[in-house]
């Protein structure tokens, strides 16, 4: 079991660290994958803050508990997509659900779920 955890972990990882990197990157382009948009050159250094330091912190969180012991830190990586979840869902109800957002909430909550079985796997090993 510990090593589905294992890989559970690694996959938040590496998702976390790609889309961060991308933030850093490309935070125009990946504002419009996730249907946000700059709107001046703030905007563009807000998305790059904002989405970088979210996805990083998931990210080195992971990596954290994969390699150095601290399974613990998953749990803030759960809370962390797991409140990305609770805002969707927020904006489904106030404003209606719009295109794509079900994808969104999908992928989130396997990161979710990924997060606590590795939080509870590598724990125990």
């Amino acid at each position: 079991m510990i090593w589905l955890g294992r890989i559970g972990v690694a996959l938040v990882g590496l998702f976390s660290l790609a889309m961060g990197a991308m933030a850093f990157a490309q935070p125009v382009q990946l504002g419009e994958m996730l249907g946000l948009g700059a709107l001046s050159p703030m905007g563009v250094n807000s998305l790059r803050a904002d989405l970088g330091a979210l996805f990083l912190a998931g990210g080195l969180a992971s990596l954290l508990a994969l390699f150095a012991g601290r399974a613990q830190w998953m749990w803030g990586v759960a809370v962390l997509y797991g409140l990305a979840v609770v805002g969707r869902v927020l904006g489904v109800v106030l404003e209606g659900a719009p295109e794509g957002v079900m994808q969104s909430i999908v992928v989130e909550l396997i990161l979710v779920g990924l997060s606590v079985l590795g939080a509870k796997t590598l724990a125990k090993g």
